[in-house]
């Protein structure tokens, strides 16, 4: 069996690589590169805002016409409704007054008994002028 040694580490060069990295960082330019990138953030956010808070201005607005065209409509439906209330009545009624008036148009059967040549006593009957009611004078009489 051969044994195998394990790598060794040349912290010199380790050393050298890690300097070659930390050499080629600015940390001036990566703070300046870093501000700005902050400012095109806050800047894009301040666009956003804006734009929403106009978005919200048309939808305000939009919302005025709204409620103004439905107070314009909402009186005149309301009367159209209440109307259209009254016709359904009047149609449900329709029927039953159809029915009345088709019975007093529709003839009357004869009747089977001759009529009486007699005046019946209901007839006869004259009822005793009431003396509380002035006789009425016809309009060619001269007023005394």
């Amino acid at each position: 069996m051969s044994t195998e040694q394990p790598p060794q580490f040349d912290v010199q060069k380790i050393i050298n690589d890690l300097l070659a990295l930390l050499r080629g960082i600015d940390p001036v330019t990566e703070g300046v590169k870093l501000a700005e990138q902050g400012r095109r953030t806050v800047e894009a956010l301040i666009v956003a805002l804006e734009n929403f808070g106009s978005t919200m201005d048309n939808l305000n607005q939009a919302a005025a016409r709204v409620n103004r065209l439905l107070d314009d409509v909402e009186d005149p439906i309301r009367r159209i409704a209440g109307m259209a209330d009254q016709a359904g009545s009047f149609v449900s009624f329709l029927p039953s007054l159809a029915g009345k008036a088709m019975a007093n148009l529709a003839p009357k059967p004869a009747t089977t008994t001759a009529p009486s040549t007699t005046p019946s006593t209901s007839q006869s009957t004259v009822k005793p002028a009431d003396s509380s009611v002035a006789p009425s004078k016809s309009p060619t009489e001269p007023t005394a």
